[in-house]
């Protein structure tokens, strides 16, 4: 299921970072600060957008450093990390986006339609949320999974199959 590689600390810890951003990404800001900002919601309801901004500024970020790791010259296994980080990013990212857009959408239709405070709630948490939060609880497990694997040498056997080492004789296909 996984094989593993004999690296140095550095390089675990090089692997690990992209987990890491990402996994804030996702817990920190994703359910503390919206918890936080939705609890002031009434008072200030501008103030939830502070997780979506937050959050395109971090998904960005690691778009752009795994441009750049991917052409730099770290080691494949570092490499290899950013990649996956980046794939499951990109997906949060379009989740995100279409959450944004049912959510304001919902909004929208609300005013326009006349729907009550419980309906309008109903609709954005119903086709919004819940299933945005379902898809966050699973990338969480799956950060969790990749930052347990950089910390161990580890990568999935089938991103190894994809995408061999092609400084490493052995692992070339």
């Amino acid at each position: 299921m996984h094989e593993r590689f004999e690296i140095s600390k550095e390089e675990s810890f090089r692997a690990k970072w992209p987990h890491e951003i990402f996994l804030i990404n996702l817990v920190f800001n994703h359910i503390l600060v919206f918890a936080s900002t939705f609890g002031v919601f009434s008072t200030f309801p501008l103030m939830v957008l502070i997780v979506p901004i937050t959050s395109f500024a971090i998904t960005g970020y690691i778009l752009i450093k795994a441009r750049q790791i991917a052409k730099g010259n770290e080691t494949w296994f570092v490499k290899s990390h950013w990649a996956i980080a980046d794939k499951r990013n990109k997906h949060f990212m379009w989740l995100l986006v279409i959450t944004c857009i049912i959510v304001g959408g919902g909004l929208l239709i609300s005013k326009l339609m006349g729907w009550s405070k419980i309906a309008t709630i109903a609709l954005i948490g119903g086709f919004g949320l819940l299933p945005f939060m379902v898809s966050l609880l699973v990338l969480i497990v799956l950060g969790n999974d990749s930052m347990y694997q950089a910390r161990h040498g580890k990568l999935p056997k089938r991103f190894v199959e994809q995408n061999p080492d092609s400084s490493n004789p052995n692992t070339s296909t």
